[in-house]
């Protein structure tokens, strides 16, 4: 096939066309970002640090969580700052929250779908109505956690440095719990569903990559890791990156050791599975989809996977804390440094890095999102399926290279912060 473009991909979080040319029979790639530049990092400099964790968090509208999260941390780690236990076990239940209202909006909204055979949400609603109901029901506990945690169900105001501003109440936290129990069986259908489809036949194997705090799935803090062998501390994260910037995208691309990786479910799941809850073990234990997978498209079977899991450590977490939760004042410390922050994003792992000098005045921004990761890998996967595909009818083409992008969860608007 030659093609100049195959036109903007529908169902994603922002702008992007997929273009597969082939010129005396060489196949070429290239995926196009063409969401605008919004200039978050140079904004952010000459601000106060205390700010930046807020308006970091309008990088996204569907994951302003954990931009939020990992700004917080990064300055803590600039000031010297050590939250408590209690604290960063509020930050993990506010990413449980986080992971629930993406990946159901993901799944159902944006991924799914096409193999429903619904051309798009209203269609699901119409020919599927119980899941249609279903994804409300648990995009609402996610919404109701992040709310009770962070101060509101978007852009949080309660977190801050050093801690929260204000606490949930107890009765709160045990009404977490209760709605997290009300929607682990319409998680553990969500996962029947994703694992029953038949999904194109494509595998490539790569390096997939995520942070490990030694103890946990991965959620918050840690070393970076990956399938090839990385061990390396946070403050070392720019030597596994590689940004460049392409002359055809206005989001830079990622690389390691030259090729691409993948961040996201998929590279948890295929890390850490161990490490899943109980229910979530036991469902990919009995499923058809075996992980470690090397299949892109298998990444919705691990975001709802993680919906089983996050569901359970969310009950857990709110569980604990109902009982222990005490008053906190976060520490207050102003000194120069510089500090990094890590969580893993509903996308995968997502950096912040902030340097402030002695009056806590921002000057130093970097922030490197899973979209900005995932890119180069997205290319060498397009350039696997549609090579393989080659032969097959252009809108056939299309659709297996729109659903191999929908499968990654892209976010062009963080990826062009």
């Amino acid at each position: 096939m030659s093609s100049s473009g195959m036109d903007y991909v529908t169902q994603i979080e922002g702008h992007g066309i997929i273009r597969f040319d082939v010129k005396d029979g060489k196949p070429h790639v290239q995926m196009e970002v063409h969401e605008g530049s919004r200039m978050f990092e140079s904004f952010l400099r000459g601000r106060r640090c205390d700010e930046v964790a807020q308006m970091s968090s309008r990088i996204c509208g569907v994951c302003p969580v954990v931009h939020n999260y990992a700004a917080i941390q990064a300055v803590e780690n600039a000031m010297g700052i050590v939250p408590s236990e209690q604290t960063i076990d509020l930050r993990r239940l506010g990413i449980v929250g986080q992971m629930v209202q993406s990946h159901t909006l993901h799944l159902y909204v944006l991924a799914l779908p096409e193999y429903l055979g619904a051309s798009g949400v209203s269609e699901v609603y119409r020919k599927h109505p119980d899941a249609f109901k279903r994804a409300l029901k648990m995009r609402n506990v996610g919404n109701m956690i992040v709310d009770a945690v962070s101060g509101r169900a978007v852009h949080p105001v309660s977190s801050i440095p050093g801690g929260f501003s204000k606490l949930p109440m107890k009765p709160q936290l045990k009404e977490i719990s209760k709605a997290l129990k009300g929607i682990l069986e319409d998680c553990v259908a969500t996962y029947g569903l994703a694992s029953s489809i038949k999904y194109p036949e494509f595998t490539r194997k790569t390096e997939y990559s995520a942070i490990d705090n030694g103890r946990y799935f991965p959620a918050y803090g840690g070393q970076i890791v990956s399938t090839e062998g990385v061990k390396a501390p946070l403050s070392e994260y720019t030597k596994y990156l590689n940004e460049a910037v392409r002359e055809y995208s206005t989001t830079k691309f990622s690389s390691r050791n030259g090729h691409g990786f993948f961040v996201g479910s998929l590279s948890r799941v295929n890390l850490f599975k161990e490490r899943l809850s109980g229910r979530a073990v036991e469902l990919a234990e009995a499923g058809p989809v075996k992980f470690p997978s090397h299949n892109p498209f298998h990444n919705l079977v691990a975001q709802a996977l993680e919906l089983v899991h996050y569901t359970e450590e969310g009950i857990a977490i709110a569980n604990k804390l109902a009982r222990t939760l005490k008053d906190e004042v976060p520490a207050k410390v102003v000194r120069a440094g510089r500090g990094v922050g890590v969580v893993e994003a509903p996308r995968g792992t997502l950096f912040h890095e902030y340097g402030v000098d002695a009056k806590g005045i921002v000057n130093h921004v970097n922030i490197v999102t899973p979209t900005a990761q995932n890119l180069t890998n997205i290319e060498e996967d397009l350039y696997g399926l549609l090579t393989k595909n080659a032969s097959a009818p252009r809108e056939d083409l299309k659709r297996l290279a729109d659903s191999l992008l929908r499968a990654y969860d892209p976010c062009f608007s963080c990826s062009t912060h």
